[in-house]
């Protein structure tokens, strides 16, 4: 069984849902299992629910490389890349880790460091 992914709008979908459809099958597509992405508006702009579903291609041989928070990150970050109207004060791959008990994968994603901020360390 191949992976699919299924999307999903609440609502009034934007004008150029094909191009948001088209970013998701690029950044779906080397993912394991099968995927289902509901949009909605929210006050600033869209926000997604993901859902992932095993589809069977993953064994005790397989190693699965993203978890939810990464995958979400990673839709996040090409669909805002693309300038798509994403509300930019959410952060979808903290909401998933809290739902999965925080993974701590070396696939998750960067925590981000304050600007201006740098470390040091004494020798």
């Amino acid at each position: 069984m191949k992976g699919m992914f299924i999307v999903a709008w609440e609502g009034t979908p934007p004008h150029d849902k094909d191009e948001w459809t088209a970013i998701l099958r690029e950044v779906l597509a080397g993912e394991l299992g099968s995927y289902r992405v509901v949009f909605h508006r929210a006050a600033r702009g869209f926000r997604f629910e993901l859902e992932w579903r095993d589809d069977g291609r993953t064994g005790d041989a397989e190693l699965v490389a993203n978890s939810p928070a990464s995958v979400a990150y990673n839709i996040y970050v090409n669909l805002a890349g693309s300038g798509k109207e994403l509300d930019p004060s959410w952060r979808p791959w903290r909401e998933a880790d809290a739902a999965t008990g925080a993974s701590s994968s070396p696939a998750a994603p960067p925590t981000p460091r304050s600007a201006g901020t740098r470390t040091t360390r004494g020798r």
